[in-house]
């Protein structure tokens, strides 16, 4: 029988992942409240990361610029772009529809992540794998119900952050095999920098006293939801964690319901279901095929 230690030791990963979701859904509440008072979401992503950088600054100090040196510079900047476009389309997404929704949506990256770890990386296309991809796919068709409802500028938004994400995350996973996560992450946003930048200056208006207090609290956030997210994943297996994900739709519902007058889709819920368990189902058993494999 497990020590209480030990069932502590178990929570840690679980409780970063819901931390995590916390943090992540009131960030989008927040953006979507700036968008009201007059804070473009491009601007808001660009001083998100310049405000991330800030938060990363003693990690730079730490690595130094001989730190940074890498051999695999352009996938590091393809994966910043693809970083930055997620952030910028995601916050557009936000402002645009319902939270729930945009919460959904983002669900699709490990989906489109798996095809291309297919396609890119040449990895083995197993039956689990199929599988997450067609209830993945039917999942989606129940979110957007092609012909029920308009194709939005805001769903495409969210539907271009899923890919950004599934792309970012096929360059993480080859960058991680050469170079430090903290090396990683600061490539990432030293690319985004000046691509969010380009975007907001379309968009540029000097931030109010309140303003500004919102837009740091975005980062503070964006800030302790990505180390959450890291230790969460550093302590347990992504299989235990993926389930609890699904909270950040149930609290950007209610958040949504709570300050935005949003009601709930039911069909959100069910595409959104259906999604999530697809990709818990696939990586459910390519870690049982880790382990089998490591012991053959």
């Amino acid at each position: 029988m497990p020590s209480n230690e030990q069932r502590a030791e178990t929570l840690i990963g679980p409780l970063f992942m819901l931390l995590s979701c916390v943090l992540f859904s009131a960030m989008g509440g927040l953006i979507r409240y700036l968008s009201i008072i007059d804070v473009h979401p491009f601007m808001t992503a660009f001083i998100r990361t310049v405000i991330a950088l800030l938060f990363l600054m003693p990690t730079l100090h730490k690595v130094g610029l001989s730190g940074l040196k890498t051999k695999r510079f352009s996938l590091h900047f393809v994966r910043g772009l693809a970083s930055g476009t997620a952030v910028i389309a995601s916050f557009y997404a936000v402002t645009m529809i319902p939270l729930a929704s945009a919460v959904s949506y983002s669900f699709a990256a490990p989906i489109l992540s798996t095809i291309m770890a297919v396609l890119i990386l040449k990895e083995r296309n197993r039956i689990p794998r199929i599988m997450s991809i067609i209830f993945g796919f039917i999942g989606m068709l129940i979110l957007l119900r092609p012909g029920a409802i308009p194709f939005s500028s805001g769903v495409a938004a969210a539907l271009v952050s899923a890919l950004s994400v599934a792309i970012a995350i096929i360059c993480i996973r080859s960058l991680s095999q050469t170079d430090k996560p903290n090396v990683v992450a600061i490539y990432s946003l030293i690319i985004t920098l000046p691509f969010s930048f380009i975007f907001a200056l379309f968009r540029w208006n000097w931030p109010t006293q309140e303003q500004w207090l919102i837009l740091v609290l975005i980062g503070f956030c964006a800030a302790v939801a990505q180390f959450s997210i890291s230790k969460a994943f550093s302590q347990s297996e992504t299989t235990a964690l993926m389930p609890i994900d699904f909270i950040r739709l149930i609290f950007s519902a209610a958040i949504g319901y709570m300050f935005f007058d949003e009601t709930p889709d039911f069909y959100t819920f069910i595409g959104a279901s259906i999604i999530l368990t697809s990709a818990v189902y696939a990586a459910h058993r390519e870690a049982k095929l880790r382990k089998v494999t490591l012991y053959d």
